[in-house]
């Protein structure tokens, strides 16, 4: 078997049809051999039938018509993101409130304790032992008192 040129599927119009002589060309078989060898490779093509081929005309094109958003959806969208944007910025604030609300809880008690303590040690103060100074030492060796 020989193939000719190949240009086109335009020579396939129905299976017992059999395409233009150049296409394919069979030599040393009888015509019936060659006859039925051409229609099994009209068949075995792979090309697709001529009615699923995507030709574009000026009434026609390959793409389907997108729907545009309505701007009344669009703002419905954004109304939506802009309300959940608040509701989650007023659950932040009110957990920075709360935080807030508990530092300054623990600073009242932290000064209450520390005036708790103060008091404690002015009470305690006239019975606390008096501590001793250490007496410096000069240079030499010798003590303050001594000069």
């Amino acid at each position: 078997m020989e193939t000719g040129s190949r240009s086109s599927p335009s020579c396939r119009k129905e299976s017992h049809e059999i395409c233009s002589p150049g296409l394919l060309v069979f030599t040393g078989c009888s015509e019936q051999d060659a006859n039925l060898a051409k229609q099994f490779w009209l068949g075995a093509s792979m090309y697709p039938p001529t009615e699923s081929q995507l030709v574009l005309t000026r009434d026609s094109s390959q793409r389907l018509p997108v729907a545009s958003h309505s701007k009344a959806h669009v703002r419905e969208e954004v109304n939506v993101f802009a309300k959940v944007q608040k509701i989650q910025e007023s659950e932040e604030k009110a957990k920075y409130l709360q935080k807030a609300k508990k530092r300054d809880e623990i600073l009242q008690l932290l000064r209450k304790q520390r005036e708790e303590r103060i008091s404690k040690e002015l009470i305690s103060l006239p019975y606390k032992p008096k501590a001793k100074v250490p007496e410096a030492k000069c240079s030499l060796g010798l003590k303050l008192s001594e000069v």
